[in-house]
């Protein structure tokens, strides 16, 4: 008995002995859990490959999907789905850590250290603090929006019960940057309604951004100084939300847009921007778009949303820190930002991580157009939005064979974990020495 018990032991400190184990190991196991429970007859008539796609893309917040979800996935099966999308959006340590507080439960030291990285946290109490911001944050923001969704679905649809049951589903999966809709059109048909355009882009946005940061923005009203990191999501976030919704317009005005007023193209225009870096709606039909959207597409799917938040893709803060870089190397700066030195430990993870991104997004294209009969274009373009766990497509998910869905399931599932993974990783690999040593002469021309 008591060799079992160590056994158990020692299996539980496996798990729990490193944030990247928790994180990879726990987003596993929710993913073959959920692929369980749809499988059930009760949930709809899936194959287990379609209810592994399935549950993979709603844990992982994608949204991709390779059946009508309002159509082959019962009354029961949409509930699980919802849960698997809530479950995933908030995290796994965040819900394990606050059973561990309602239950009165004392957290291992291994597992109250974890939690501190994780949250960012300096104490016990500043974890349970983060935690219950995280949750009223989330269920807020979410019950907030699925009122307001509630009214707009309502409108168009003529009728209350079914504005009710699409407004909770979508104020969750917006939240989240899941991106499943009950509609087999997604939002097409809805683009003439500005309640559901700007509800769900602002829930996009807002759930791409993490709470601890989103509570510092009245300080900008205030005229008081952000911190380095709340300023470089703000503006980075922003100038990515003007930017892509500028190009969209301009490149589509004639294009996917056409036929619509100028206040219909402007909106949908805003809300293509604030939905392709992180989640999987669409508003229009994206399998037309130029070859400008196309490109700026697989740019910003690949930057992705903000540290601790729902979104995935590199994040906004690795990619301002390599441009602010980039741009001190230039012209001879030293490389801070409003008058903090940004540490070569953060230049270099931030190089690490996404040149580890670029290279396995090359190798799921790779592996995609080596497998499957479809436009490359296509392929490309999916395994962009599989790895930032975005969710758009262009056409290739309802195309691809039992192979091709693998592919993707582990790409999403990659995207998701990944990148935490990798820092967390590096963090525990840093040793800290004294030690000088001379520097290499390298020839860079």
């Amino acid at each position: 008995m008591k060799k079992q018990s160590n056994n158990r032991e020692n299996y539980f400190d496996l798990v729990t002995k490193s944030p990247e184990r928790i994180l990879s190991i726990t987003f596993f196991l929710l993913c073959v859990l959920g692929s369980l429970f749809l499988f059930l007859p009760v949930s709809g008539n899936l194959s287990f490959l379609d209810s592994l796609f399935t549950s993979v893309s709603a844990v992982c917040v994608t949204g991709l999907s390779v059946i009508d979800i309002s159509c082959e996935l019962t009354p029961v099966g949409q509930f699980i789905l919802l849960i698997l999308i809530q479950v995933g959006g908030l995290g796994i340590m965040s819900i394990s850590s606050i059973i561990f507080i309602m239950l009165g439960k004392r957290m291992s030291l291994r597992y109250e250290k974890n939690a501190r990285r994780i949250f960012d946290a300096e104490s016990r109490a500043e974890v349970k603090e983060s935690l219950f911001l995280i949750f009223k944050y989330t269920f807020f923001l979410e019950l907030l929006g699925a009122v307001l969704l509630s009214i707009g679905f309502g409108i168009s649809e003529h009728n209350i019960f079914a504005g009710l049951k699409l407004g909770i589903f979508s104020a969750i999966s917006a939240f989240c940057n899941a991106g499943f809709v009950l509609n087999s059109h997604n939002l097409v048909a809805y683009n003439d309604n500005p309640i559901i355009l700007y509800t769900i882009s602002f829930l996009i946005i807002l759930g791409g951004i993490s709470p601890a940061i989103c509570i510092t923005f009245p300080k900008l009203f205030k005229g008081e100084k952000l911190a380095p990191l709340a300023l470089i999501v703000f503006c980075t976030t922003a100038l990515l939300l003007i930017i892509g919704a500028l190009v969209f317009l301009i490149a589509e005005y004639n294009g996917v847009l056409e036929g619509m007023s100028w206040w219909e193209k402007f909106n949908n225009s805003w809300f293509q921007s604030a939905t392709l870096r992180t989640a999987g709606f669409n508003s229009v039909d994206l399998a037309h778009i130029s070859g400008i959207t196309y490109l700026m597409f697989i740019i910003f799917m690949i930057i992705g949303g903000s540290p601790g938040g729902t979104a995935g893709g590199i994040k906004t803060v690795v990619f301002s820190v390599i441009i602010i870089t980039c741009y001190n190397t230039l012209f001879g700066k030293s490389n801070m930002i409003r008058n903090r030195a940004i540490k070569l430990e953060a230049v270099q993870k931030s190089i690490t991580l996404t040149v580890i991104y670029l290279l396995v997004f090359l190798i799921s294209s790779c592996m995609l157009i080596t497998t499957q009969q479809v436009v490359n274009s296509s392929l490309i373009f999916e395994a962009a939005s599989a790895l930032g766990t975005v969710g758009l497509t262009i056409g290739a998910t309802p195309q691809l064979d039992e192979v091709g869905k693998m592919i993707i399931i582990l790409t999403m599932y990659i995207g998701r974990v990944m990148p935490a993974t990798i820092v967390y990783y590096v963090d525990s690999k840093i040793i800290e020495t004294r030690l000088s040593y001379p520097d290499a002469k390298l020839s860079l021309t």
